[in-house]
């Protein structure tokens, strides 16, 4: 997997757009502590959004960083609590439970997949703007072992900006911050050799990969 300079730079411009909101609210909560009568209110806010943004640090540090497990590598159980994490106070609903990934957390899925995994979960909540539901599968097959997330919701809909990232001939220098993620979990799925691939019908998306 080829690492482009502006990829790696888009990467940083996707991360800091997604925690800046809850680390501004942080911010909101200390001045409204400043104020005379904003105590109980300013401390809800704080807690609420610093909270939101320790589960997103975590979130971008599992699926992106060197690592990204608790003690070592990151692990599929540790990869679900921390996409729970995220989608806590996301507007559709995730639907990952253990019994729901049928390879189970015993190291049949290497580090690369789960990010990708977590990542693919991404890109199914933006495919989601009124909602709905996403689905997280990891499953043993005779050909590999299948990953795949499916986001079903009224107007669920893939995007031309994901549907270029996806395509793995689309050039480093017309990626944008709304897309690079699709473009790295493609890479990643490529480096494992393996294509990350997406299909639409009605009201619902479906990202698929088969890692051999």
């Amino acid at each position: 997997m080829e690492i482009d300079v502006r990829v790696t730079q888009l990467l940083c411009s996707r991360l800091c757009h997604d925690l800046i909101g809850a680390a501004g609210a942080v911010n909101t909560g200390v001045e409204f502590l400043s104020e005379d009568g904003g105590g109980a209110e300013a401390m809800d806010l704080l807690a609420k959004s610093a909270d939101r943004l320790t589960r997103r640090l975590n979130f971008f540090r599992g699926a992106l960083g060197f690592g990204g497990g608790r003690q070592g590598p990151l692990t599929l159980d540790e990869a679900r609590e921390l996409v729970h994490g995220w989608y806590s106070d996301a507007k559709p609903q995730l639907l990952w439970t253990a019994d729901m990934t049928a390879a189970g957390d015993g190291g049949v899925l290497k580090v690369p997949g789960i990010k990708m995994l977590m990542l693919m979960t991404l890109l199914a909540e933006e495919c989601l703007a009124r909602g709905g539901d996403v689905e997280a599968h990891v499953v043993t097959l005779d050909e590999g072992l299948g990953v795949a997330v499916r986001a079903a919701g009224t107007g669920a809909r893939l995007s031309d900006d994901t549907a270029a990232g996806l395509n793995p001939s689309c050039p480093p220098d017309t990626l944008t911050p709304r897309n690079v993620l699709a473009h790295w979990a493609q890479g990643i799925a490529q480096s494992q050799g393996a294509f990350l691939e997406a299909e639409t019908t009605l009201d619902e998306v479906r990202f698929a990969v088969l890692l051999p």
